[in-house]
């Protein structure tokens, strides 16, 4: 199978709150994360179809700095899940940004991919 990503996919070991139809909350360590995405680990098993809506929230270690994103499940298998993001604030896309940044080995090409956001 060919991977044929269009944004830099880092490592991103952080422990992060799952909300679902903002009354269900699950616990997820994401394993990595992209500027249009994330996968990661649920605490538990739930079965989650493809097109789920949920809110993915996290804080930025040593720092009170929080992301917040509205996610769509794009695969789902037991435990792992990916999502695609369809919305991020202003605040949570500088941040994010400046996360990716600082754990690729090509911070230009990070500089692309914002482009590709218009700006």
């Amino acid at each position: 199978m060919e991977v044929k990503r269009r944004f830099t996919r880092v490592e991103c070991k952080m422990k992060a709150l799952v909300q679902l139809d903002n009354v269900m909350i699950v616990e997820a360590n994401i394993l990595n994360i992209s500027l249009k995405g994330a996968f990661f680990e649920l605490s538990d098993y739930r079965l989650f179809q493809v097109g789920d809506k949920w809110q993915l929230k996290f804080i930025l270690p040593n720092s009170d700095i929080r992301l917040q994103f509205k996610t769509e499940v794009v695969h789902s298998q037991k435990k792992l899940v990916g999502v695609k993001f369809v919305y991020i604030d202003i605040d949570t896309m500088i941040h994010l940004r400046s996360l990716i940044e600082g754990r690729t080995s090509n911070p230009v090409q990070v500089e692309r991919e914002i482009e590709l956001f218009g700006g």
